[in-house]
């Protein structure tokens, strides 16, 4: 699908998830057609697929950066409409100045994680480890490291049924309590806590958004009061 393309490093259930939450974002077009709709949903995934998201985290911050680029634009077209109010104007342009932040703070997170991943992936290029000596080292790896390969795909496939759940147990370090669910094998729940696949990983997404959402809000409408303040 045209979600999974715009994402293609994410399973198609997490690309649907950000790509999803990404459409309920967007403010309306100017005209509220479906074909304005469904530009402006193409367009912004053209603008997720340039940022280049590598894993579930690098893409949730595309979908807020080009969320909060196309709320900033909203406010500034709100902001020039004529026959308005001066006191409206003001509000509607410092909200823009305050989502146009919010963007480029989030811009710069997105570009500090993928300039340290990017330089950790080439770090563990053959050339690059072979001139630091890795060839002709001892190097051991506790058996404990990774789970089995068939604990991983039970620790996956509960995640995927069960993706509150989940996260609960990741989020809690173990089991949450009280409990209210039959719980996996021991096995399993440690999987779920230490697993670094992309589908375990996605846990953390998840468990997170709401509560960095909620955190977001709360900031902009802080600094847009100030910005108001500030301006009138």
């Amino acid at each position: 699908t045209t979600m999974t393309h715009a994402l293609p490093n994410l399973p198609a259930p997490i690309a649907r998830e950000i790509v999803g939450s990404l459409y309920s974002y967007l403010p309306p077009p100017v005209v509220d057609t479906a074909e304005a709709r469904a530009a402006r949903q193409q367009t912004a995934l053209a603008l997720i697929t340039e940022l280049r998201p590598a894993d579930v985290v690098e893409a949730d911050l595309a979908a807020r950066i080009v969320a909060a680029s196309y709320h900033a634009d909203d406010s500034l077209r709100v902001a020039a409409q004529p026959g308005q109010p001066q006191e409206e104007v003001r509000r509607h342009r410092a909200q823009a100045n305050s989502m146009m932040r919010t963007a480029e703070r989030m811009r710069h997170s997105l570009e500090r994680r993928q300039s340290t991943r990017e330089k950790a992936e080439a770090a563990m290029h053959p050339e690059a480890m072979e001139r630091a000596g890795w060839w002709f080292r001892e190097a051991s790896v506790p058996a404990t490291a990774s789970p089995a390969p068939d604990v991983l795909a039970e620790a996956e496939n509960y995640a995927s049924a069960n993706p509150e759940r989940a996260a609960r147990i990741r989020a809690t370090g173990g089991l949450p309590e009280p409990l209210d669910f039959t719980p996996p094998r021991p096995d399993v729940v440690a999987t779920l806590v230490n697993g670094t696949s992309t589908i375990l990983c996605a846990l953390d997404h998840i468990a997170r958004r709401s509560a960095e959402s909620r955190a977001m809000l709360q900031r902009d409408d802080c600094e847009t009061r100030e910005a108001v303040g500030a301006i009138g």
